[in-house]
């Protein structure tokens, strides 16, 4: 219970921060726009240009914050964390391109549970690094049903900021885009039904007779 309560207030803290953030850059981007405007033009335009000034100081506020956010979110305990183990320095080369290439995976499981905020603000599914599997392309996969796997990947967009991306693997081929958590429920509640509903196995052979 009090695990729960911790949890549940650590992520309050964490809404909160963001949108005081988000809430500051959308004021000053307002503030400076307005006053920047010349005094000469219509109280309208003025104010249209204060809104597009907030909208885009409010985003860029938004993407400074991320890493604070994380930042806060872990010191909260919202992440469990991977456990490190102190190592000696590798005796070859191929012993250090085993170590980096378990780092690579390692960092591609963290940033995945990370960046799950985007989809999932519960703190208890899919922020979970452990069940993250990282792959050396950085790419990332979250087992959640048989035929059922949750791909992470990140893209730059236009500003150079990794712009995370997740999509729902299934074993029919289906590659589905997801933007929140309630898309996989829909999904999986989808599949569990077609199971019940699926009709029993028709046996290839006959019984035998006596």
């Amino acid at each position: 219970m009090n695990g729960d309560r911790h949890t549940n207030l650590a992520a309050a803290a964490t809404s909160g921060v963001s949108m005081l953030i988000a809430a500051a850059g959308g004021v000053t981007g307002a503030l400076v726009g307005f006053d920047l405007s010349p005094e000469t033009w219509s109280g309208d335009i003025r104010v249209a240009i204060a809104g597009i000034a907030a909208i885009t100081v409010g985003s860029a506020f938004d993407d400074l914050s991320e890493p604070v956010l994380t930042s806060l979110r872990r010191r909260l305990g919202l992440h469990t964390g991977r456990p490190t183990n102190a190592a000696a320095a590798p005796s070859s080369l191929a012993e250090s391109v085993d170590l980096a290439a378990t780092a690579v995976k390692d960092d591609a499981a963290v940033r995945a549970a990370s960046a799950a905020w985007h989809i999932d603000h519960s703190c208890g599914f899919l922020d979970d690094e452990s069940r993250w599997q990282g792959h050396e392309d950085g790419t990332a996969t979250y087992y959640l049903a048989p035929g059922a796997l949750l791909h992470y990947h990140a893209e730059a967009n236009g500003r150079g900021r990794a712009i995370p991306h997740f999509t729902l693997l299934t074993g029919d081929d289906q590659e589905l885009p997801v933007d929140h958590v309630k898309e996989i429920h829909a999904y999986l509640l989808t599949r569990a039904t077609r199971d019940l509903d699926a009709p029993a196995d028709i046996p290839s052979e006959l019984p035998a007779t006596a």
